[in-house]
């Protein structure tokens, strides 16, 4: 994607902050911040309500007999007033989601993933601290342990997918037992992710992406005499099918999702040979309660290889549902665990989750062009955002993709009238 304006130094993040911060965090009084090195992150153009920082520390305690010690930590800071999609976001209450599950949430998913899944290795970075005054999450930099993210454009092979969901079997485990043991800790705002009941602002995005969609089309003869009429009529359908997706039907195993679990969103790492020996999320802020499956059609969509995509869901989705039932086991969970033949079944009521993901989001994903990416380009009307959204999808590996995204949907019946 083509580089973004760096964002300046939040005011606030000064030498007297990140002391009392740092006193707090390591239960150290006598702890003196003796250096402070600010680096502004640069957007990478898919993290559109919040801007990340990396701040690098020495300092040093009384117990230290003058040593310095140093580390670095990962500011995220989001800008509600300033955000020029805040119109878009601010209902969806992402500018609030994050600081909550940092604060509230992930300490108490940890703690149960650690002591009762027993598994020692990290689900989430390590939270620092919450300040609400400056809307602002400070959590451990993983990339000290040499964590990293896979590449967006390469996505990820079996290895890493199972590894992926091993992991997000333990986090929807953990998530269903917490709200059964602390009901309604999960309540507020947690009832909105892209598709929900609330809101519909994420509308103009969803319908003009479609609209660009149709447009490619008419560069394929094959493509538009098959998919193009099907793609219009989903224009006006598209929020509709997307809010019925999402709704909860008695009986459906429902747990704490991700909801927006694609390749930059998680961190690997690996052993001396290469090998993904564990994997861990990052960004809540679409966090919501609903089917872990819109987490599965997610991640299938968005960020696996195609072959596993077209012809492997099936076995993704058994390996993940038996590591599900042994971690709820493990946590004594006390609700329904649906069959594999019924979670199967919900899967698959929510398989129009996989027509959004792949038709829309995915393409912007694997956007590697020169327009300005935000979503402002992607809602305008403007020659400059029209020529943004034609772009994506005049991409040549976007092109190729819809030759397999298109069949597949078509197939199970998701780009006909529901």
């Amino acid at each position: 994607m083509p580089e973004e304006k760096t964002h300046p130094v939040p005011v606030w993040l000064t030498k007297d902050f990140v002391q009392e911060m740092l006193r707090v965090h390591f239960k150290e009084d006598s702890l003196r911040l003796d250096k402070l090195d600010i680096k502004p992150a640069i957007a990478n153009g898919e993290n559109y309500a919040s801007v990340m920082t990396r701040i690098t520390v020495e300092y040093t305690t009384k117990g230290s007999k003058g040593k310095r010690r140093s580390t670095s930590f990962l500011v995220k800071t989001t800008f509600a007033e300033k955000d020029p999609a805040a119109h878009v976001l601010i209902n969806y209450g992402v500018y609030t989601r994050e600081m909550d599950m940092y604060q509230r949430i992930i300490p108490k998913l940890t703690e149960l993933v650690k002591s009762e899944i027993q598994d020692n290795r990290k689900l989430f970075a390590g939270t620092v601290n919450v300040d609400w005054k400056t809307n602002s999450i400070i959590f451990e930099d993983l990339s000290l342990e040499q964590y990293k993210v896979a590449c967006r454009l390469k996505k990820l092979d079996l290895e890493h997918t199972h590894l992926v969901l091993e992991k997000l079997a333990s986090l929807h485990a953990a998530g269903a037992v917490l709200a059964e043991r602390e009901p309604g800790i999960l309540k507020k705002n947690y009832d909105r992710g892209f598709y929900n009941k609330h809101t519909r602002g994420y509308e103009p995005i969803m319908t003009n992406l479609l609209k660009a969609l149709s447009r490619s089309l008419n560069l394929d003869e094959e493509l538009r005499q098959r998919y193009k009429a099907k793609i219009d009529r989903l224009v006006d359908r598209v929020m509709i099918y997307g809010e019925r997706s999402t709704t909860n039907n008695p009986g459906d195993f429902l747990t704490l999702a991700h909801g927006d679990l694609w390749t930059t969103n998680v961190m690997f790492q690996y052993d001396g040979e290469g090998h993904p020996i564990n994997a861990t999320f990052i960004d809540f802020q679409f966090s919501v309660w609903n089917s872990p499956a819109i987490d599965l059609h997610y991640f299938f969509s968005t960020s696996i290889h195609d072959n596993l995509r077209l012809k492997s869901q099936p076995e993704l989705i058994q390996f993940y549902y038996y590591k599900l039932v042994d971690a709820l086991k493990k946590l004594k969970f006390s609700g329904h665990v649906p069959s594999l033949f019924d979670f199967q079944l919900q899967f698959r009521m929510r398989a129009f989750y996989a027509v959004f993901a792949s038709l829309i989001f995915e393409p912007l994903m694997l956007y590697n062009g020169k327009e300005e990416a935000s979503l402002e380009q992607i809602i305008s009307e403007e020659e400059t955002g029209l020529r943004f959204k034609d772009d994506i999808y005049q991409q040549e590996c976007v092109r190729k993709k819809l030759h397999l995204t298109l069949p597949l949907l078509d197939h199970w019946g998701l780009l006909d009238e529901m």
